[in-house]
């Protein structure tokens, strides 16, 4: 089970960590100890950013995603190279997306509130992607 610091403090954007598994198929990503890199989860998408073993290895987190048994799993842009389990790592979120996403959900809290005190209109669904998000809202009465 990967610890998440996020739950902790929403406002980190960097962490030092241990790698506990490379995964190289179907696609690269590596498991860590701990984590301050936000899954996909509640309509709120993925966080980004970097993990890097030492100044001269920089590996791009394109995707991250909640696996079954507690995991976070970190898809990389490219494969990891020598990182095996036991190295340590430093991973840096991209903080003005992370913000981004954090005001998004935010708003979408104050309007599905708003929605439902003005028009007794409940919220079904919140979906945020890179470019746009929508509030579903249960319009059959």
């Amino acid at each position: 089970m990967t610890d998440r610091l996020y739950y902790r403090d929403s406002f980190r954007y960097d962490f030092d960590a241990e790698v506990r598994e490379v995964l190289v198929s179907p696609r690269p990503a590596l498991i860590l100890d701990c984590t301050a890199f936000y899954p996909t989860s509640g309509g709120q998408i993925f966080d980004t950013g970097t993990i890097s073993s030492d100044a001269r290895a920089r590996l791009r987190v394109i995707e991250v995603a909640d696996a079954e048994d507690g995991r976070v799993v970190h898809y990389l842009e490219a494969p990891p190279g020598d990182l095996k389990a036991g190295s340590r790592v430093h991973g840096q979120i991209d903080a003005s997306r992370r913000r981004d996403h954090m005001q998004q959900h935010s708003g979408q809290h104050v309007l599905s509130a708003a929605f439902l005190r003005l028009y007794n209109l409940p919220t079904v669904s919140f979906h945020m992607a890179d470019d746009y998000c929508s509030i579903d809202l249960d319009t059959r009465r």
